[in-house]
């Protein structure tokens, strides 16, 4: 069975937990696991379906290295495998000249990117916008189909796309402890909403988390992969269920009916029939220093 993913994925970074002493620990603050095995991933935006991941390994993975840098390897290796027409969201960190290039394949990207990033124009790194909800939007002319979308919310932010509408609508922003609407252009509102399928996986994933301590590294990625695989096949489970059954099992009753069925394919090995000594008698002995009354079997 081919599970194809839905159109809108998600790049980022996914963190398995190890203290431990070990040359590719990373140490990330942001993240809920900050202190392990940094994991690529690629993953569905709204139900968190790892569809392809990597770890980081430094110099010793499968990522090639260019001018590029590791951001655009890392994307280009996870999506060599997407078919057309997918859409791609990913943060500041891989948002570079891989958006040109994955348009080449099919494959639309938007991404936010830092007024710092080499070959920004300087017209664009120096925009300011005076009120909340205003927004420009830049046109490549080299490539019409590349887009800058600038929108202030509390600060200006910045977002490359190259398959992008330039169409506004409305987001709800709490300000002074009211809920009200401002504008916001499309594209930065569906990065928003796209954005967070590999924080959805990690979520999941830690829901009934099997790992153990241990000191050996590899084991917590093979309990990553372990809990990766159950949650991937509940996902193609509760999406494609059988309109014969009521209602669709939760996490937790896949589970168990998962182990339930590993156990029932076991092969139970029978033993030979016990051997009873049947007591044809009893006697007083001592025992301890005390007469008691206890049976002795006699052969």
């Amino acid at each position: 069975m081919h599970f194809e993913p839905y159109p809108h994925l998600s790049v980022d970074e996914a963190m398995v937990k190890y203290k431990g002493r070990l040359g590719i620990v990373q140490y990330m603050p942001n993240k809920p696991v900050k202190r392990g095995i940094k994991v690529w991933a690629l993953c569905t935006s709204f139900f968190g379906y790892v569809y392809n991941f990597e770890p980081y390994c430094g110099k010793r993975d499968k990522l090639s290295r260019n001018d590029n840098g590791l951001g655009y390897s890392v994307v280009t290796f996870l999506t060599k495998n997407l078919s057309k027409g997918h859409h791609i969201y990913i943060d500041s960190f891989y948002t570079s000249v891989v958006l040109k290039d994955l348009l080449k394949s099919g494959i639309y990207a938007s991404g936010t990117v830092n007024t710092n990033r080499k070959y920004l124009p300087t017209n664009i790194k120096n925009v300011k916008l005076a009120d909340n909800g205003s927004s420009k939007c830049f046109q490549c002319i080299e490539e019409p189909n590349l887009t800058c979308t600038v929108w202030k919310d509390k600060k200006e932010i910045f977002l490359l796309s190259n398959g992008a509408k330039n169409e506004i609508t409305t987001v709800k922003r709490r300000i002074r402890g009211n809920v009200s609407y401002v504008t916001c252009p499309k594209v930065i509102a569906d990065y928003n909403m796209y954005m967070g399928g590999v924080d959805l996986a990690d979520q999941y994933r830690k829901y009934y988390d099997i790992s153990r301590k241990s000191r050996k590294w590899w084991i917590y990625m093979f309990w990553y992969l372990l809990d990766t695989t159950v949650n991937n096949a509940y996902i193609i489970y509760s999406t494609t269920n059988f309109p014969s059954e009521k209602k669709s099992k939760t996490p937790l009753d896949f589970r168990m009916s998962l182990i339930e069925a590993i156990l029932k394919e076991k092969r139970i090995v029978e033993t030979g029939p016990q051997t009873i000594v049947k007591h044809k008698s009893h006697k007083r002995i001592k025992i301890g220093g005390e007469k008691k009354d206890a049976y002795v079997a006699f052969h």
